[in-house]
């Protein structure tokens, strides 16, 4: 059995190994090693390593972790750092309900781009964390378009 997922509106960490820690220490650390297949120990360490350690994590444990617990924080936190966004193919409900949900979130993520960009210009200067701000908010809104996309095609029916 999969540990549930989050909400999609959990914060993602900016660096890769505190996105690790914490979809670790989200899921449980024991937990979690008892599910990968790895001694409770020896992922504490991982999880406490940092760019310098020697601990740190390794592909292994990413893709083991990523996929036992369903969370993409990891992922969505490399996107960030590399400039690069993805969204989710996972096939999904194509009701009525599904699509006017996926749509909601399209204009919510909007909302939260157009505020992003508001906060940031409001002092007269625009930082570099600023940017990080929106760019975060760009790569949501531009992830729920395309899954939103990507639900529609679900409707395509070509019997016509």
């Amino acid at each position: 059995m999969r540990i549930p997922r989050l909400p999609v509106n959990t914060a993602v960490p900016v660096s890769p190994f505190d996105a690790f820690r914490l979809v670790c220490t989200t899921y449980g650390v024991k937990e979690m090693a008892e599910r990968i297949g790895r001694k409770p120990g020896t992922l504490w360490n991982k999880c406490d390593a940092d760019v310098e350690s020697h601990h740190q994590p390794t592909l292994s444990d990413v893709i083991d972790v990523t996929r036992e617990s369903g969370d993409m924080r990891v992922l969505e936190s490399l996107n960030r750092l590399f400039d690069r966004a993805s969204y989710d193919v996972t096939p999904g409900a194509v009701s009525d309900a599904a699509l006017l949900e996926l749509l909601c979130k399209v204009g919510s993520d909007s909302g939260a781009l157009h505020t992003a960009v508001g906060t940031a210009l409001a002092d007269g200067r625009f930082t570099a964390a600023d940017l990080l701000a929106v760019r975060a908010e760009a790569f949501d809104l531009v992830t729920s378009v395309l899954c939103f996309v990507q639900r529609l095609e679900g409707l395509v029916d070509d019997a016509a």
